[in-house]
């Protein structure tokens, strides 16, 4: 089937990750297709987009780089005014509504449910599943993204990769712009993006390092953590820098450049998978602890790819990623989680990381099978 314009829904509700995607998909496609391929983008609020996007304005409709972004507001005072595109993409199970959705079920052909990232088994099931319509034109599918062959994968854009070769090979260049005139051969760098957690057991292992740790603290949530565990206490061998929000290309370059990265969500999640470097994983948390299935997910994927290379580092590595979350509440308290295996194999994990990247980058690309499934649909 021939894509000729592509509509994606979105429905922001508390964070930066569908926006997110949503915007790097969107990119990705007008990349890959040019003037050839007409997108909108309906959003239901835009803070977040503006935050995440320095060209985005408060305007109902607007149009950046090629891509339209529309308000659902906009959409529903307007309805009249729009036709639906050929192919949907449905993000994360969001509304659309239902004047628009009466008219795609008559003129459009394709409609993508773009799920939410998972590592559980049954998302394999799930992948490309259809859901019945009804007596229509509109055909719906499931879209899965997962760390699995058989998967929809996870967004691997080319714009990310091109921004992060660029970045490795101005990394000197970009660290003085946050920290001017840094020895950076005799110290660590890291980023810390997290929901609210107490990081004084993260504090008190990086003091007793044999070199001084800078660590770039990101997000509201982060900030405010740090801010309250650090009013009675201080460290010397810690350097923390509080960043202002960074837009979605400064955060990958600022992770791309650094020799590791804690961080949150789906999105920044998969950015710090590309870098290839030490990841520790904030998963969003679940009722009933729901969350650690989805841990136990990407860990079996994750062990799967790197085990047979560094069994060890491997084991080092994923007993962190349980820990760091085994939570019923984000707050303060002081979690199980502990950090000297972590620290003192950093580089042997940065190898079997490296190889998890490389894996996702070459056999698990959303955008190519994303690409794939309409162009044979």
């Amino acid at each position: 089937m021939k894509m000729r314009s592509l509509d994606i829904f979105c429905e922001i509700i508390d964070n930066y990750g569908d926006i997110g995607v949503v915007y790097r998909l969107a990119k990705e496609f007008k990349k890959l297709y040019g003037e050839n391929l007409k997108i909108r983008v309906f959003l239901n609020r835009l803070d977040e987009f503006i935050k995440i996007n320095n060209r985005a304005k408060n305007l109902p409709i607007q149009e950046i780089e090629g891509i339209e972004y529309i308000t659902i507001d906009y959409l529903n005072k307007n309805i009249y005014t729009f036709s639906p595109a050929n192919v949907i993409i449905e993000a994360f199970g969001c509304n659309i509504q239902t004047e628009y959705f009466e008219k795609a079920k008559a003129n459009s052909q394709l409609l993508i449910n773009l799920e939410y990232l998972s590592g559980e088994s049954w998302v394999d099931d799930v992948h490309l599943m259809q859901s019945p319509l009804g007596d229509c034109r509109l055909k719906k599918y499931f879209f899965m993204p997962g760390f699995s062959l058989k998967s929809g994968g996870v967004i691997v854009d080319s714009l990310f990769l091109a921004r992060k070769r660029e970045a490795l090979s101005n990394r000197d260049r970009i660290l003085n712009k946050y920290i001017p005139n840094l020895d950076n051969k005799n110290c660590k760098i890291g980023t810390l993006f997290s929901y609210e957690k107490n990081f004084e057991p993260l504090f008190e292992r990086l003091e007793k390092e044999r070199v001084k740790h800078y660590l770039f603290i990101l997000g509201e949530k982060t900030q405010n953590s740090i801010k309250t565990i650090l009013e009675n206490k201080s460290y010397s061998n810690v350097e923390i820098i509080y960043l202002p929000f960074l837009n979605q290309e400064e955060y990958e370059q600022l992770i791309s450049i650094t020799d590791y990265n804690f961080v949150r969500g789906e999105d920044s999640f998969v950015r710090a998978l590309l870098t290839g470097k030490p990841f520790v994983w904030h998963i969003y948390l679940q009722d009933d602890m729901a969350h650690m299935d989805k841990i136990e997910g990407f860990i079996d994927s994750y062990e799967r790819v790197v085990s047979n290379s560094d069994k060890v580092s491997c084991e080092i590595h994923t007993k962190l990623l349980r820990d760091y979350n085994f939570r019923s509440s984000n707050d303060l308290k002081i979690g199980i989680e502990r950090y000297e295996d972590f620290f003192e194999n950093l580089e042997s994990i940065t190898k079997i990381s490296t190889e998890f990247s490389n894996y996702l980058e070459n056999s698990c690309n959303l955008i190519d099978k994303l690409n794939k499934f309409i162009l044979e649909f």
